[in-house]
């Protein structure tokens, strides 16, 4: 599926990755490369935190709608999770500290609910996906 949507043969990608295990996790890398340079590109620090939060999830959306390849990250695979996870906690304490978003709840559970909400999200049709995510997170997030 690789080599033939890359226009390569089996045989060229395996000469440039040892096991399938590297050449998923390359692809991972690039893919979180793009991520983390769109991410650079977003005010995230102005505004209503819940703004910024569903321009980090839009942005981060549109880079893997980009590639026909589909990630679902093992567990355990933290390290390319970081950059998002670091943005989110800035973001989700911000919206706590400014009275937007709930105190009941620790920010490291609310990075880890809206992480898998927004795998969650990825499995339905994009449309339904942006609406639910959004619905869903306001209603997580909500003071009261």
């Amino acid at each position: 599926m690789i080599a033939s949507t890359a226009g390569v043969t089996r045989q060229t990608v395996y000469a440039h990755f040892p096991s399938r295990d590297a050449l998923w996790g390359a692809i991972a890398d690039q893919l979180t490369a793009e991520a983390v340079a769109a991410f650079s590109k977003l005010d995230l620090e102005t505004g209503p935190a819940v703004d910024a939060l569903f321009r980090l999830i839009e942005t981060s959306s549109q880079v893997f709608e980009q590639h026909p390849i589909r990630l679902y990250p093992a567990a355990g695979d933290q390290e390319r999770h970081e950059p998002v996870v670091d943005l989110l906690t800035k973001i989700i304490r911000r919206g706590q500290t400014a009275g937007e978003f709930t105190r009941d709840f620790p920010v490291p559970w609310l990075v880890k609910s809206t992480t898998a909400l927004c795998h969650a999200a990825a499995e339905l049709p994009p449309r339904k996906a942006s609406n639910t995510l959004q619905a869903t997170l306001r209603r997580l997030l909500a003071v009261g």
